[in-house]
Order: C-alpha cells, then sequence, then structure tokens
C-alpha cells in the first residue's frame, strides 16, 4: 500500500478482493476483515487522493456499495448452492464440513 505507483496499489487491492473471496470461499472470517479493511483502505486513498476534487467519485462509490449489498443478498439468498459450488472447486483439505443446523 505504500508504493507510490497506481500500479502496485491496484494490485494490492486486486490481492485483497481476493483475500476476501478465499476468505469467504473457505470459511474463514479473518481473511474476509482483513480483505475488506485493504479495500478499504485503497477506496480511501483514491477518495482522498486520486479523485479529491471529482464530484463524480461519491457517486460511483455509492454505486459500488449498493452493488456490494445486491451481491450480499444474492449470495445470502443462494448460499447453499453456491457454497456447495465453490467447495468443489477447493481441495479436500480446505473444504468445509456441512454447517450444523
Amino acid at each position: 500500500m505504500s508504493s507510490d505507483s497506481e500500479v502496485g496499489k491496484f494490485i494490492y487491492f486486486l490481492i485483497n478482493v481476493a483475500m476476501l473471496m478465499f476468505g469467504a470461499v473457505i470459511g474463514r472470517r479473518v481473511y474476509t476483515v482483513f480483505g475488506a479493511l485493504g479495500i478499504a483502505g485503497y477506496l480511501g486513498h483514491l477518495s482522498y487522493k486520486v479523485f479529491k476534487d471529482s464530484l463524480v467519485f461519491p457517486v460511483a462509490l455509492m454505486l459500488i456499495g449498493l452493488g456490494v449489498v445486491w451481491l450480499g443478498v444474492i449470495w445470502q439468498r443462494h448460499e447453499a448452492a453456491i457454497d456447495s459450488a465453490l467447495q468443489r472447486w477447493l481441495p479436500e483439505r480446505l473444504r468445509r464440513t456441512p454447517r450444523q443446523a
């Protein structure tokens, strides 16, 4: 994150997105939380440095937020099907046992 290159910071953002998704797939909240914190840090960088005086960025950020909420609703509605499909792609040692109700 301390790179002077915007490309380096974008790669940091992509790593955090991957970490967030990985945490969601294997059921480890620590990866999800730290991935989300990294994403928030990158978005903070964009808002304070790159798009400092832009009027469009808050609208774009709002749309991104609404998209995240929408994806969360979709995930929750179809969690069992998504989870089982993603679990098939994981190696055996990373797979979770089915949740106990």
